[in-house]
């Protein structure tokens, strides 16, 4: 008597024979091509994104999960290609506003799937199986559309179910609307203008609809749950002689891993990837150090050759429009925001789609979480910088003091990207800094990196210059300083090139450092913003005093005393007192 499992792999192979897949393909493209007839006839509209409901009430919300606890080893890759082409349909989605009584069709607004969207191979429920299929898991938002559209009291117009129930999914509960390109649609309409807002968190599909209607509609009556049945997976139920089983010989398995998105390198972070990443993990850099670029910026050495992939012309046309901009005294900053954002969106499409984790660089950062890269993945942040929201109230802060700086305009950003980095940074799972007031705005989720310190011959102090080791701006404490050099009559060495005005030392004796510490007996650094504070750290090996704020991340010690940011008084008299002193 032959066994359950022979029977059911008889029965497969029968089910998917090449005579049957050539009538469902001709059935198909009959049904297709219908569609698109009745399409012309009664055609149908496009949405966009116009921003009148952003702020209405949500009327209902639809999540579900992303990844399938039962996966195994060997079909995970399929549920990672869907959730892929997740992250290319909810762009489609998000933010689409349907005129009150105007029908919303899924294809319409998602298109045909199948040549030059940048899907790739996922699930796909077909006759009973679930299949590797080109843009495969479309169907969990048309499940989560339809949930919601359920929720909100819709009118559904057109719906379909799978043939099958995965458990744990919408399909439990009958809930679920499949749909195949072009024939297979989902569409439904409401009676008041709505907005549909699609988004991948780290391990969840959310759809919300907002609207002016009733927060107390409520929602139909869910019908009852439909019994489970049994999916047979392509990769893993072991019929090999069905005809629609690959040939296992020319599929690499993959397991999981971790992708590193980085840009400027820090001896911090380049320590700190030596420790946690594995042979198998990626890194992707604005550009790849070549005969031609030897610069050291990008020249991450934890990584072999074959696992770094570069946004090669991206990262070039940032490195030429930045030295344009020095020239030509562009915005820097505001200038950086939108190279970076260049270099993010090509770093986004060059992630592997087997990469469940990311580790990326904070100025890369809100772009990449805009464009949906992010979603279904856990990330970590390397902080490069304060928030931009808490870049701005510090120069706030000393632009109060200083209102005639015109420096002290500069590093400001749209509020957009500020709520897009500030919800990137709360969905983070870690946040990686060295600097010790970055790593207390986050409290319980930061890895605090200690600063690498340079190794230095210890000299004794007989300088009598003063080091102000940045260059003269509003941001970095100049004005502070140069009262100070005026009131105590300071002989100064300034670091930096940039400066508030061309006048601004008159009457002060002032010169340029050219990197001799043994010439310096205090270093001053009343700084409200610093956060690579690399001529510190050198001055800190060299054994050579330094009073600064806490802006510049470094913890007090016998040889860093730390003043109250902004406070001149108490900046004035602990300068007093170390001069006082042997």
């Amino acid at each position: 008597m032959p066994s359950k499992s022979v029977g059911t792999r008889k029965e497969l192979t029968e089910q998917h024979n090449l005579l049957n897949e050539s009538i469902f393909r001709l059935k198909s493209t009959v049904l297709k091509g219908k569609r698109v007839f009745k399409n012309f006839l009664s055609p149908l509209k496009r949405f966009k994104d116009e921003g009148l409901l952003k702020d209405k009430p949500v009327i209902a919300l639809s999540e579900s999960e992303l990844w399938n606890p039962s996966d195994n080893a060997d079909n995970w890759i399929l549920t990672a290609g869907k959730i892929e082409n997740l992250r290319i349909a909810v762009r489609k989605l998000h933010g689409l506003e349907i005129k009150a009584n105007e029908v919303f069709s899924f294809w319409k607004h998602m298109g045909n799937p199948n040549f030059g969207k940048g899907y790739v191979i996922g699930r796909e429920i077909r006759e009973g199986c679930i299949v590797p299929t080109v843009a495969g898991g479309l169907c969990q938002i048309s499940n989560a559309l339809y949930d919601a559209a359920l929720k909100a009291n819709f009118d559904i117009l057109e719906r379909h179910r799978h043939t099958r129930v995965i458990p744990g999914s919408l399909a439990e509960q009958d809930r679920d609307a499949t749909v195949k390109w072009n024939y297979i649609d989902l569409r439904f309409r409401f009676s008041k203008s709505f907005r549909i807002e699609v988004e991948l968190t780290t391990d969840k599909l959310l759809v919300v609809f907002r609207s002016d209607a009733a927060e107390d509609q409520g929602g139909k009556q869910s019908p009852g749950l439909r019994q489970s049945n049994t999916l047979n997976d392509c990769y893993s139920c072991g019929n090999l002689a069905c005809f629609k089983h690959p040939d296992r010989s020319s599929i690499k398995q993959e397991q999981a891993l971790t992708t590193y998105i980085l840009d400027e390198k820090w001896p911090e972070y380049e320590e700190y990837i030596k420790n946690n990443a594995d042979p198998d993990d990626y890194c992707i850099v604005p550009l790849n150090p070549t005969r031609l670029f030897k610069s050291d910026r990008y020249n991450w050495h934890t990584f072999p050759k074959n696992k770094i992939k570069a946004t090669t012309l991206a990262g070039l046309y940032r490195i030429l429009a930045a030295r344009w901009a020095v020239k030509s005294k562009t915005n820097v900053f505001q200038l950086s925001l939108k190279l970076d954002k260049k270099i993010a969106k090509r770093a986004a499409r060059l992630i592997p789609i087997e990469s469940t984790h990311v580790v990326v660089a904070q100025n890369l950062l809100p772009f990449l979480f805009e464009t949906g890269a992010l979603g279904g993945r856990t990330f970590d942040v390397l902080m490069t910088r304060l928030p931009i929201e808490k870049l701005h109230e510090r120069l706030d802060m000393a632009h109060a003091h200083y209102q005639d700086s015109k420096t002290l305009k500069d590093f400001r950003a749209p509020q957009q990207l500020i709520e897009l980095e500030n919800k990137a940074l709360t969905r983070a799972k870690t946040i990686v800094t060295p600097h010790e007031e970055i790593a207390a705005l986050f409290f319980n989720k930061v890895k605090k990196l200690q600063w690498s310190i340079p190794i230095e011959k210890v000299h004794e102090i007989k300088g009598s210059k003063i080091l102000f080791p940045a260059s003269a701006v509003g941001r970095k404490g100049a004005y502070e300083i140069r009262k100070l050099a005026d009131e105590l009559s300071l002989r100064l060495v300034i670091a930096g090139n940039a400066i508030e005005q061309n006048d601004f030392w008159k009457g002060l004796a002032v010169e340029k450092f050219n990197g001799n510490f043994s010439e310096i007996r205090l270093v001053i650094y009343p700084t409200y913003v610093e956060h690579q504070p690399r001529r510190l750290l050198k001055a800190i090996a060299k054994g050579i005093p330094l009073i600064t704020t806490p802006a510049c991340g470094i913890n007090a010690s016998t040889a860093v005393q730390l003043i109250e940011t902004g406070s001149y008084s108490a900046l004035r008299q602990a300068v007093i007192n170390a001069l006082a002193s042997k």
